[in-house]
């Protein structure tokens, strides 16, 4: 039972320590496990082998959430000894290290970004990653409060919404907005520096377009292009934003990208505690779908003891959609990943704890593994989900 849950903590802390090394320059080190000539020459990623790792080309690869993913971490003696360490595990200590979530560590400054003049690293994906019909409707939204709908003129896409009340004398919470209960779908197009699309599908899949809506830059976000609104024009990596709230962003006419304090107040009202790395609530547990990855594989995974998915009390109905990581130091043929443990969305406020917030800009987060909710920052460059709020009449 304690080398199961080793080798669990294990292949989680190393999945999250390439969220942490991917945009910076750490390096690998010694393989404790099989030389391979090539990632094809791999034998599947089983449950049997979760935790395993290998060497491909002087590269390590690690077996986690059913795939072999590049690794940053030193596998030799130290995890030896760790592994072969009392049974007794310190639960509350675990859940930190797992909870570091990205780049959000307030302990360490993020690298200086000289270099950061363009939008986003070189690569050859493409634009639609589908062949969802392009945008060609007027830019206009019809809400439908009796249905509970939105849909977008721009594409006709037609969207859940939740109208999210909470009157709470005790606690002096008196909450009323209406949200999308779906992830935003619009394929904007805009093309960056070196990209040729600022918003994808998962995995380049168009499937997960319709399931998780799709991954956008921070700059398609707050629509730097100034395609629909001049409020978010010129935003984007390496540039300091000068908009004012709301910013409507990517989203449709009448609706607007939430800043981060919009996206607090949703967590307070919900229940819980204004956090920012803290992780003192149970908004998320309450906002994540029912969803599990045993019903589908677009829904929730469930590790052991870990919560998985939610209760979905208010019908925000929030699925594991994952992330497209940042790719200016890691491999580019692995951009996709947590698309059945972490939700991720942008928010219109750059990240003011940081010295740097030319680079890094506030996100929310949802997880797999915790009944929490908690706002942290992000590079600009990676790609999260994005929610809109009705503005107010």
């Amino acid at each position: 039972m304690r080398k199961i849950w080793w080798n669990l903590s294990f292949a989680i802390t190393a999945t999250l320590a390439i969220f942490l090394t991917a945009c910076g320059d750490g390096g690998s080190s010694a393989d404790s496990g099989h030389i391979y000539a090539s990632l094809d020459d791999l034998p599947k990623c089983t449950s049997d082998k979760e935790g395993d790792t290998v060497s491909v080309q002087d590269k390590n690869y690690i077996c986690a959430f059913g795939e072999w993913l590049p690794d940053e971490l030193e596998f030799g003696s130290s995890n030896s000894e760790k592994s072969s360490s009392s049974e007794d595990v310190d639960e509350e200590e675990s859940s930190d290290s797992e909870e570091v979530d990205d780049e959000s560590s307030d302990s360490e400054e993020p690298e200086s970004p000289e270099s950061s003049s363009s939008e986003e690293s070189s690569s050859s994906e493409e634009s639609s990653n589908s062949e969802d019909p392009l945008p060609t409707g007027p830019d206009e939204s019809e809400y439908d409060p009796e249905n509970n709908t939105l849909t977008d003129k721009r594409d006709g896409k037609v969207y859940a919404t939740t109208t999210i009340e909470i009157d709470d004398d005790e606690r002096k919470v008196h909450y009323s907005e209406v949200w999308m209960a779906e992830n935003l779908n619009y394929r904007y197009l805009q093309p960056t520096g070196t990209l040729d699309s600022s918003s994808f599908c998962h995995d380049n899949t168009l499937a997960y377009c319709f399931i998780y809506g799709r991954l956008y830059l921070w700059s398609a976000a707050i629509d730097s292009a100034g395609v629909w609104d001049e409020n978010g024009s010129g935003c984007g990596l390496g540039k300091i934003c000068q908009h004012t709230n709301p910013v409507r962003g990517v989203c449709p006419k009448g609706w607007h990208l939430p800043n981060v304090d919009e996206v607090k107040a949703l967590f307070v009202a919900v229940d819980g505690n204004d956090t920012t790395y803290v992780r003192q609530n149970e908004a998320g547990i309450k906002l994540k779908d029912t969803l599990t990855h045993d019903e589908s594989p677009y829904g929730w995974r469930n590790f052991g003891h870990f919560k998985g998915s939610g209760t979905d009390d208010y019908s925000f109905a929030a699925l594991p959609a994952g992330r497209r990581q940042c790719d200016r130091y890691s491999n580019p043929t692995n951009q996709y990943y947590n698309n059945d443990t972490i939700a991720e969305f942008w928010t219109a406020s750059e990240d003011v704890t940081t010295k740097y917030k030319q680079e890094y800009a506030t996100k929310y987060t949802l997880r797999y593994d915790t009944d929490e909710a908690h706002t942290d920052y992000a590079e600009k460059d990676n790609g999260f989900s994005i929610r809109c709020v009705k503005n107010k009449e």
